[in-house]
């Protein structure tokens, strides 16, 4: 049996690499944070379009845990297609890809030399 291929975008939250199918995706932007402590959730707009960040456990019921140093802000956000009136996306601090992979037995994906997590979204994420 022959597994196909699809399009993933990968991102890291804390140090965990994760990917979601590129077809969930509606764009991604860069997007620095000015406030100190920098707060990851709220609303963001982006070429005039509000986008609301909701935390990865909301939208796809994954625990990240918070580093107290973290080295790296949040400074991507992922936009994710939807059929609702607003905008939902969530911030990373790396995006990967995009690119072409099959998904394991595990629900992992493998890309050069990384192993990413496939999260996939919760079925109401927008009630």
């Amino acid at each position: 049996m022959m597994l196909e291929q699809q399009q993933w975008l990968g991102f890291e939250i804390n140090q965990r690499k994760l990917a979601l199918p590129l077809s969930a995706v509606a764009s991604a932007f860069y997007s620095v944070l000015l406030k100190t402590p920098a707060k990851p959730f709220g609303l963001e707009v982006h070429e005039g379009v509000p986008v609301f960040l909701l935390s990865p456990a909301e939208l796809f019921g994954v625990e990240l845990k918070t580093l107290e140093n973290e080295s790296e802000p949040s400074s991507w956000v992922i936009v994710l297609k939807s059929n609702e009136d607003a905008d939902i996306g969530f911030r990373v601090q790396k995006t990967i890809g995009p690119f072409h992979a099959v998904i394991n037995l595990e629900n992992q994906i493998h890309y050069l030399d990384q192993v990413l997590d496939v999260v996939s979204l919760l079925e109401n994420t927008h009630d």
